[in-house]
């Protein structure tokens, strides 16, 4: 038989209210949303039409001043004529550059292929003029200044620029009138459209009179004609050329057979990167097209300029652009039954919560405890006398077990909480690093104070070493009198586990001296060892130590307590300085037989970190390992001097002083050949 599904009363109780209330708004949002379509697109296609109307206005007025410009700055140099100079034809084209200012370019070209014409260079203007000698187009470009005086710019000798070859020479010299230009790109890759009239004397073409137009103003107006987010306003000619498109460049370089030129052309409107002025080219004057399957309003108007040429003006935009307001008061009916919606499921929440919240707490409450994690947290007082009852057991269950964890280390019980399986008597033999410290001079600092405040001391000295312990990664065992025992790879594994030993020692060197009374002398001496050891719960049936048992134990216990002979505070044993030695500078002290060995171990004393890089500590490490080496070679005049140079940095070092010593008596009396360099030690 399958598990029984169960479903959350809170939860169930939400949905219930929440889906009757939802199918109440959602009818209402769908009426109001029908409701208002029709009304929208009426209104955006009046817009449609206006915003067109506009634009279609806007342009003829921007070329229909050309005409009577350009006819009549022909009339003024005929009658200027035979006198006409070329600094006067330059006054001519600036005065009317100056009266209009949606010209860019006024100019006059003729048969010989001189060129004078005005235009504007930002919010300056500048006359250019050119003319052809030898085969070769020199020019020379002025600029006018504030008192109207033309200052020289800028000359070329050679810009190969014959206007006689340009599209509106060309056009007048055939046709005899004046007339517009087919948009062409000026010599500047500049986009535009001349108006040239003919100017005839002594029965032939003399020359041309141009105004120029930058079709770039008309994408500004196509820009500035922003009826929605979306909507865009295109001007396209009779020969499908893009005039004006308010976010894409109309001109670009061509390519031929593959290869881009380096001319530059307007840009047909089938090249344009646009689906929806495409779908409102192709779809003429409809007023909706569909563009991928987005529904499009659409407005087309001509734009007749004189002498017959025909522009159009497309206006369109998304219908979602009109609609958005039709689907926000949808959304807001929506929104007004999601608010019921939360009013009804907040309240029905809150009801159901009054049962289900103090349970789901009293359940978590009783899975951190199964984790040990016993800390006092406030809780919710509820209304009903049954869960208030178990609020209280549980309060008095978490206190009792704060008061048991005061005993042992938290992390040992949680990693055998994890385990799943209960405490019993087992071990294994693991490599450890095994740690013993013992207050010196604590004998004294109790004779001058009173048991509260060495009680206040010692408690707040075990906190700090414990807590230095425990950011070390180790496990605290135990505390002895006035010393500690600690080991570190037990019983979760710790990398570079003796690295993590010595590092704490040296913190706890430098808290200690923090922590002293002024006026008192104390210091603590520690001993660390690193080596197989049985690890694991240890004791009876009835009460169980987790602890390490085992020869390096007792071996760190020794170092602890050879400091007092040596005159030292950290002393290690040769596997600890071996593993750790990539962090600590260490100096060896002699080769020791502790009590109860026969076999030497060489010994070490922590100075620094590697990383503090103390010059001082690092000279001590390199003359005190060169003295030890001389000798246990047997070399004792080389290791009395080399012990007299750690005196030199240590004067008075009890260890140097004493090696020194011995040295010197085995340089005059050397010893027997069965001596190996071993210091029995016969005290604990």
């Amino acid at each position: 038989m399958g598990a029984r599904r169960l479903v959350s009363y809170p939860i169930s109780l939400a949905v219930v209210v929440a889906a009757l209330i939802a199918a109440t708004g959602g009818w209402i949002a769908w009426w109001n949303y029908r409701a208002g379509l029709e009304n929208i697109r009426t209104l955006a296609s009046g817009l449609f039409d206006q915003v067109a109307r506009q634009t279609a206005a806007s342009t003829e007025a921007f070329v229909r001043r050309a005409p009577p410009a350009a006819e009549g700055l022909a009339g003024i140099v005929a009658l200027d004529r035979p006198q006409t100079s070329s600094d006067m034809m330059a006054r001519r084209c600036i005065a009317v550059l100056r009266a209009n200012e949606g010209f860019a370019w006024v100019s006059y070209s003729d048969k010989l292929g001189t060129f004078t014409g005005a235009f504007r260079a930002k919010d300056k203007i500048r006359v250019n003029r050119s003319h052809i000698a030898d085969g070769k187009t020199r020019f020379v470009e002025h600029e006018l200044d504030g008192d109207g005086v033309l200052v020289p710019v800028r000359q070329g000798d050679d810009t190969n620029y014959d206007p006689r070859t340009r599209p509106f020479y060309k056009l007048v010299a055939r046709s005899k009138q004046a007339a517009w230009t087919p948009p062409y790109v000026f010599a500047e890759n500049v986009p535009g459209i001349t108006y040239a009239v003919p100017f005839f004397a002594d029965g032939g073409l003399e020359g041309v009179f141009t105004i120029d137009f930058d079709l770039g103003r008309l994408s500004d107006l196509a820009r500035t004609l922003q009826f929605s987010p979306n909507g865009r306003v295109v001007i396209v000619s009779d020969e499908q050329i893009v005039l004006a498109h308010p976010t894409v460049s109309i001109v670009a370089k061509i390519e031929r057979g593959g290869v881009e030129d380096d001319k530059v052309e307007l840009v047909a409107a089938k090249d344009v990167a646009d689906p929806a002025m495409q779908a409102v080219l192709a779809a003429n004057d409809a007023t909706q097209v569909d563009v991928g399957g987005t529904p499009y309003l659409a407005r087309s108007l001509p734009i007749v300029l004189p002498g017959g040429a025909k522009w159009r003006v497309l206006a369109f935009a998304p219908e979602s652009d009109f609609t958005a307001g039709i689907g926000r008061r949808a959304l807001s009916s929506l929104l007004i039954s999601l608010v019921a919606i939360v009013i009804a499921v907040v309240v029905a929440w809150i009801l159901a919560r009054r049962i289900s919240k103090p349970l789901t707490y009293l359940a978590a409450e009783m899975d951190k405890v199964g984790e040990f994690r016993i800390d006092a947290s406030a809780q919710d007082r509820s209304m009903f006398r049954e869960i208030e009852m178990m609020n209280t057991a549980l309060a008095k269950m978490k206190g009792g077990l704060r008061s048991f964890a005061s005993y042992v280390p938290r992390d040992l019980v949680r990693a055998v909480l994890a385990s799943g399986q209960d405490a019993q008597l087992s071990g294994e033999v693991r490599e450890l690093t095994v740690y013993f410290s013992d207050l010196a001079g604590f004998t004294t600092l109790a004779e001058t104070r009173k048991p509260d405040e060495l009680v206040r001391f010692l408690g707040e000295y075990f906190d700090d070493m414990s807590k230095i312990i425990a950011e070390e990664q180790g496990t605290l065992d135990k505390y002895l009198g006035d010393g500690i025992m600690a080991f570190w790879g037990a019983p979760a594994k710790v990398p570079a586990h003796a690295a993590r030993a010595c590092v704490a020692a040296l913190r706890s060197q430098q808290r200690l001296k923090e922590l002293t009374p002024e006026g008192v002398k104390l210091s603590a001496r520690i001993g660390i060892a690193t080596g197989d050891v049985l690890v694991g719960n240890i004791g009876s049936s009835e009460r169980l130590n987790y602890t390490v048992m085992g020869d390096t134990a007792n071996l760190s216990a020794r170092l602890e307590s050879l400091n007092k002979q040596y005159g030292t505070h950290c002393m290690i044993d040769e596997t600890t300085y071996e593993q750790a030695k990539s962090e600590i500078v260490a100096r060896p002290l002699d080769l020791v037989a502790v009590k109860g060995k026969q076999r030497g171990v060489r010994v070490f004393e922590i100075l620094a970190l590697v990383a503090d890089n103390d010059l001082k500590a690092i000279a001590i490490a390199k003359h005190s390992t060169a003295a030890l080496d001389a000798y246990l070679a047997r070399n004792f005049e080389a290791a009395a001097e080399e012990w007299s140079h750690v005196l030199e940095h240590l004067p008075g070092d009890r260890t140097a002083v004493t090696l020194r010593d011995r040295a010197t008596a085995f340089a005059a009396l050397p010893p027997g050949p069965d001596w190996e360099g071993v210091t029995v030690v016969t005290e604990k």
